[in-house]
């Protein structure tokens, strides 16, 4: 489907490391290749620019009238459940003439099945050893249940690749943590685990935190192969997921969308 008559808007959480939302900025160059909309422009909702308003007003000045806001997130977390909703409504105070629609976050995507499945797939190319166990590492939240769609991507990874059982570990606000979800792996037996950063972004935590949490807990278990996976980042599946969300963005500002269709593919 061709959004002609309206803008679209990939808006990520953005990290001090400026380079770190590169991937998302390739993702709209890609949906503009495919002709998605008018126009495609990626924003951030914090630390990196273009921002949403910068971006917004670079939209107006083609004329538009109508954008789509994608978050560019796995879950609809408090990012998206409260920041986003919050500044798309300081935005329009600043653009009335503009109307805005949401579309769901990826979320459990079944191209976000089809991407993880590829960087598990990869790092089990670089250990011979059978039977592994899946960690699958993601950020947290102080809202539990919009973790839904991680739990439904681990489970659908264990049934397509014969891994022997998943766990789904937390840098924050949740638990297990990470180190607890991979100690747990390891002492009930797990001979090798892959730990599959599921991050969109390469930013201080894919980059620094993530692998000192796998050096630390190979040093504590060194009978256990623990392999780390290449995070999310780029690939056409999440091209494919922007694109095949966008049918369904409703207005921005009806509070209970985002929840409705975070686990939209569960």
């Amino acid at each position: 489907m061709s959004f002609q008559e309206e803008a679209v808007i990939l808006i990520g959480h953005g990290s001090l490391r400026s380079a770190s939302g590169a991937s998302m900025i390739r993702i709209a160059a890609r949906l503009r290749e495919r002709e998605v909309a008018a126009v495609v422009e990626a924003a951030f909702l914090n630390y990196s620019r273009p921002t949403l308003a910068e971006t917004v007003e670079k939209v107006a000045a083609t004329g538009l009238t109508k954008i789509i806001i994608q978050p560019y997130f796995l879950i609809a977390g408090v990012y998206v459940q409260n920041d986003l909703r919050t500044l798309i409504a300081e935005v329009n105070a600043q653009f009335p003439a503009i109307s805005f629609q949401l579309a769901p976050v990826i979320g459990d995507h079944p191209a976000l099945t089809t991407l993880a499945q590829r960087r598990v797939e990869s790092a089990l190319a670089e250990d011979n050893r059978t039977s592994p166990a899946l960690c699958l590492m993601a950020h947290g939240t102080p809202l539990p249940a919009a973790n839904a769609p991680l739990y439904a991507i681990a489970d659908q990874l264990v049934k397509n690749l014969g891994l022997t059982t998943s766990c789904v570990g937390y840098l924050d606000c949740n638990t297990p943590t990470i180190a607890e979800a991979i100690d747990q792996l390891a002492t009930s037996g797990a001979q090798a685990i892959v730990a599959l950063p599921y991050f969109l972004h390469l930013g201080r935590h894919v980059a620094e935190d993530l692998p000192q949490l796998i050096a630390e807990a190979q040093a504590r278990h060194p009978a256990t192969a623990i392999r780390l996976a290449h995070h999310l980042d780029y690939d056409l599946c999440l091209v494919d997921a922007v694109e095949g969300l966008l049918p369904l963005a409703k207005p921005a500002l009806q509070s209970e969308m985002v929840t409705e269709l975070c686990g939209l593919y569960a």
